[in-house]
């Protein structure tokens, strides 16, 4: 028959190993996550720039466009009062019937 500490020591390595294995998987996990921060990070800076620069065409698109428009407004005072005129009868109206 074993004795005691004959069937302790195999017990006693299998744990040691086994908390080895699990440092080393720690280990391993921390920079897998220390690598997948640096990543975000660098995605939402560019993402950041990205939507930076997206605004900033759209505020000059928009420019334009009002440019365009007051222009139309100062070229055809007429058609621009009677456009004017003829939405608000429509939005009016559709208005009154909610």
């Amino acid at each position: 028959m074993a004795s005691v500490r004959e069937v302790k020591q195999p017990l006693d390595e299998t744990s040691e190993q086994r908390t080895g294995s699990t440092e080393e998987s720690s280990e391993a996990a921390d920079g897998e996550l220390h690598n997948l921060r640096a990543k975000l990070r660098a995605n939402g800076a560019r993402l950041e720039d990205d939507l930076r620069d997206a605004g900033a065409r759209f505020a000059d698109g928009a420019k334009k466009f009002g440019e365009a428009a007051a222009e139309q407004v100062r070229e055809n005072p007429l058609a621009a009062f009677g456009i004017a005129f003829a939405a608000g009868i429509v939005v009016s109206r559709w208005l009154r019937r909610r």
